[in-house]
């Protein structure tokens, strides 16, 4: 299954659970199930999970398998100061940890690792010349580079703030950031292949530094009008 049909197989999925075929806390059908329906790969269905915990739909729970999460009647409309203060505070964290992550996955990463890394970045130019959404791709390139690093606690702490990142990614729209995120991704990815960690790092920080300003401007217009 190429990257695109893995797109449009994320789309069904979450417009499915969007219109509630599968309702609040009800279990998604297995990977293997899901996988023969679809006539996938069950890794194709892994990512997807996976890609929809980390937009906040599902939660993969061990022992249980997937729960959904979406709850329609919660959905998220407004701000309040504490969601805003939240969000820049998780925004500023990120610029301390992920160009620590980026360096280390320069020295880290298996050669397939940073095929991934690499695919990624190219996967979301070519959406972001389609017009098509790339979050679930943005968060899935920085989650690849965490994956790279072979640290168990850098991928927890970075999978607790995928909520918070979806919620993020939602209010800090402006034009170009994206054209600037593709951008970033692509030298970040070849500096990780370069294995030049220092460049990585240094990129890094330069992909997330204006995010603070960014969404101090739109969180302040959104929250307080």
């Amino acid at each position: 299954m190429s990257k695109i049909q893995y797109h449009e197989l994320l789309e069904v999925i979450e417009t499915q659970i969007k219109n509630e075929e599968w309702k609040y806390g009800s279990r998604l059908p297995t990977m293997s199930e899901l996988a023969a329906k679809h006539q996938v790969a069950n890794s194709t269905i892994r990512e997807v999970y996976r890609a929809l915990e980390s937009k906040g739909y599902v939660a993969i729970q061990q022992g249980r398998g997937t729960i959904v999460t979406f709850d329609r009647s919660m959905e998220f409309t407004t701000m309040n100061h504490s969601s805003f203060m939240e969000l820049l505070k998780i925004t500023e964290f990120r610029t301390i940890i992920e160009p620590s992550f980026a360096a280390l996955a320069a020295r880290e990463a298996f050669k397939n690792e940073i095929d991934l890394i690499t695919e990624s970045a190219e996967i979301m130019r070519v959406m972001a010349e389609k017009n098509q959404v790339t979050t679930s791709e943005d968060l899935r390139f920085h989650r690849l580079i965490v994956e790279a690093t072979h640290n168990e606690y850098a991928l927890r702490v970075y999978d607790n703030l995928q909520e918070e990142l979806n919620r993020m990614r939602a209010y800090t729209k402006k034009p170009g950031m994206r054209e600037r995120a593709v951008h970033y991704h692509q030298m970040i990815a070849n500096a990780i292949a370069n294995r030049d960690s220092q460049n990585a790092k240094m990129l890094m920080e330069a992909h997330l530094q204006p995010n603070s300003e960014i969404a101090m401007y739109e969180l302040t217009e959104k929250a307080f009008k």
